[in-house]
């Protein structure tokens, strides 16, 4: 028997943010909170988040959602995800049913002109602090 495969979303794929048809297989979320950097991400097509697990000085509790992964095709939403980040365990806060590990996706590259510092670490509170709009894919 596998274990569970668990993930922390921290952004777009959060309940309530966006309609993503590929995690219609998602199991019920659960808040969680991992220790990181968080920063705002601008894009055409609205705001992405990047979470760096390393900055000094900015380092914060990065707020989320923990899922068991479910019937999701991970391959579809590494895709998603894109390039720029890597899947990976990560230290999970607030959460003991599975361990203290999920799989989230970390940003690996250089922070792009305009990234902005999400100090507080939510990006759903985020985006309604600032009126802007999140990401809403292609």
């Amino acid at each position: 028997m596998t274990q569970p495969t668990y993930l922390f979303f921290y952004g777009v794929l959060r309940e309530g943010v966006g309609d993503w048809p590929f995690l219609a297989g998602l199991g019920m979320g659960s808040q969680a909170s991992v220790e990181g950097a968080l920063f705002a991400i601008p894009d055409a097509k609205g705001w992405y988040p990047a979470l760096v697990l390393t900055r000094a000085g900015h380092a914060t509790n990065v707020v989320g959602s923990l899922h068991d992964a479910g019937e999701v095709d991970l391959a579809v939403l590494d895709a998603f995800e894109g390039p720029q980040y890597e899947r990976m365990a990560v230290p999970v806060d607030g959460w003991q049913a599975g361990g203290n590990e999920a799989q989230a996706y970390v940003w690996t590259g250089e922070l792009p002109e305009g990234a902005e510092p999400i100090h507080h670490g939510d990006f759903v509170r985020w985006l309604a602090e600032t009126g802007r709009r999140a990401y809403a894919g292609e």
